[in-house]
């Protein structure tokens, strides 16, 4: 998508970021947002990206792709610098554009700009307390430098959310607040004398559940956004998401937008917000479903059946939930927490529902230092919406050496640590580019000595992540193996999370894209 008409617009683009406002503003007053976009564009049901958490979101409005593309989190901004010369930051877009324009970032997170925004661009960057101390910060610098682009983060709602509740009274009235902030900020640009060649932009990065967020309900991933300047509709309900702002700022400059492209850039500008502007927004489709024909299970040890395809020895856990919760293979023994329940017409003969009523626990399964595998099928339809963790040896809620496996409506889920508290790497896999209901089968394929961990969908490679290489001599076995929840037992329940799932099979080596084609041939029997 290229925009032909390179004129620049606008002379000056704000961003105005509040963390964690998500639409709940919709639930409050809001004078001066009210007035600001009365004549321009906004929605309350623009989307965050998942997971809806901030480093992933205001990575993908910076960057203009989606968090699986930058790989962005939280911890690893706070790590380290961002350097990726393959998908920059508009900050550095716009600067090999106008090397003469004045740049500008005021956080109350400073991780924003250290890990999201280059370095040596010559970016003026402030860290400020709190929203009180970001607006005055941000009016003087508008008086001041009369930047060409200004970003902002406020993170008085996101405090606030997690420390009231997200909806809650405290966190209406913190959003109240922060609106007579958007007001100042506005004034400034008016008292600069340039809020005419002004885009001015308000949007939040998530919304929020509960005390937290990261899933996919609508309270987490609805938000608002909300644009005033002289090209811009009076229009209300447009579709967009965080990553659009990069495309958005460049339309502002007159700068060229990328075609979108799934795997790398893939920001847009909204439809029917700019009055010179009629691209028309790709939106991304769904896959195909992938429906099952259910078939009976068969014996394991039966001419068709699983240890036919594998040897035993390679075999290191077999639970096909037929209306039980057993190792098939007889090596492991579980213990049933809650109560889970069992269905017929899973992939092969009955499937379990575990999460928020169940989940089955062993201390027979060890994984130690060694390769291995894990596959299931999971159950897309009713699928959770936030995070729900299918079996793994760690928690959420505390450090230890481990791994979890989880997914949402949206995405597939991967946690790993070694006992280095600070090593914990998380991993998220949309999945709707590929099915969009039915079942979907997952393999992640641990190549420990590699440092290395492969991902299969529906026994198709997908994605490889790398790991630190002392991943390769650390132990996976922080607690005992757990099946339905992450292995503290207290995610899903917490989330009232259910899952569907069919044949939790683990395998005592890295599997191959030729393993995974024999195991497809096990499922591909008709009896």
């Amino acid at each position: 998508m290229t925009d032909n008409n390179t004129a620049r617009r606008y002379g000056h683009v704000v961003i105005v970021g509040l963390d964690g406002m998500g639409n709940f503003c919709k639930d409050t007053a809001t004078p001066r947002m009210d007035a600001i976009f009365e004549s321009g564009a906004k929605t309350l049901h623009g989307l965050s990206l998942f997971p809806t958490i901030s480093a992933q979101n205001w990575g993908a409005m910076l960057i203009g792709t989606d968090p699986e593309v930058h790989g962005l989190t939280n911890g690893g901004i706070s790590q380290q610098d961002y350097t990726n010369d393959a998908l920059p930051t508009v900050f550095s877009t716009v600067r090999r554009a106008y090397p003469d324009s004045v740049l500008c970032s005021v956080s109350n997170w400073e991780p924003i700009n250290r890990g999201i925004i280059e370095q040596g661009l010559g970016v003026e960057k402030q860290t400020a307390e709190n929203g009180e101390e970001t607006t005055d910060k941000i009016v003087a610098c508008v008086l001041a430098r009369k930047p060409d682009l200004l970003f902002i983060q406020i993170d008085d709602p996101d405090e606030a959310g997690h420390h009231y509740g997200y909806g809650t009274e405290g966190h209406l009235a913190c959003i109240t607040n922060v609106d007579t902030m958007v007001g100042r900020i506005y004034d400034a640009y008016t008292d600069a004398g340039i809020i005419d060649d002004t885009l001015f932009i308000v949007i939040t990065d998530h919304g929020g559940y509960q005390h937290g967020h990261g899933g996919y309900t609508d309270t987490e991933k609805y938000i608002y956004f909300a644009l005033s300047g002289k090209t811009v509709r009076k229009t209300d309900g447009f579709f967009a998401t965080t990553k659009d702002i990069n495309a958005i700022v460049r339309y502002a400059f007159g700068l060229e937008i990328p075609q979108p492209q799934p795997d790398g850039y893939s920001s847009q500008v909204p439809e029917n917000v700019f009055s010179d502007y009629a691209v028309p927004y790709r939106k991304a489709e769904n896959g195909p479903r992938c429906d099952i024909t259910p078939q009976p299970q068969p014996d394991l040890r039966s001419k068709n059946g699983l240890a036919s395809f594998f040897s035993e020895d390679e075999i290191k856990l077999a639970m096909f939930f037929e209306y039980n919760g057993d190792d098939a293979m007889g090596k492991a023994q579980f213990k049933e927490y809650g109560h889970v329940k069992y269905y017929s017409s899973g992939v092969r003969g009955a499937y379990a529902e575990l999460g928020a009523t169940g989940r089955l626990v062993s201390e027979d399964v060890r994984f130690g230092k060694d390769d291995f595998t894990v596959c299931a099928w999971l159950k897309v339809d009713g699928a959770p919406a936030s995070e729900a963790y299918y079996c793994g040896t760690k928690t959420m809620t505390s450090a230890g050496p481990g791994f979890m496996l989880g997914f949402t409506n949206i995405a597939i889920l991967l946690g790993v640590e070694t006992p280095d508290p600070s090593s914990y790497k998380e991993f998220t896999f949309p999945y709707l580019r590929e099915v969009s209901g039915g079942w979907l089968h997952v393999a992640f394929v641990f190549r420990r000595k590699d440092c290395k961990i492969d991902l299969y969908r529906n026994f198709e490679w997908k994605k490889t992540v790398e790991l630190p290489a002392y991943f390769a001599d650390a132990s996976m076995d922080a607690l005992p193996f757990t099946v339905g929840d992450d292995a503290s037992g207290k995610i899903n329940t917490g989330n009232n999370a259910l899952m569907y799932m069919d044949d939790l099979l683990i395998f005592g080596k890295a599997f191959t894209k030729e393993d995974l084609q024999t195991l497809s041939a096990y499922y591909a029997f008709e009896s």
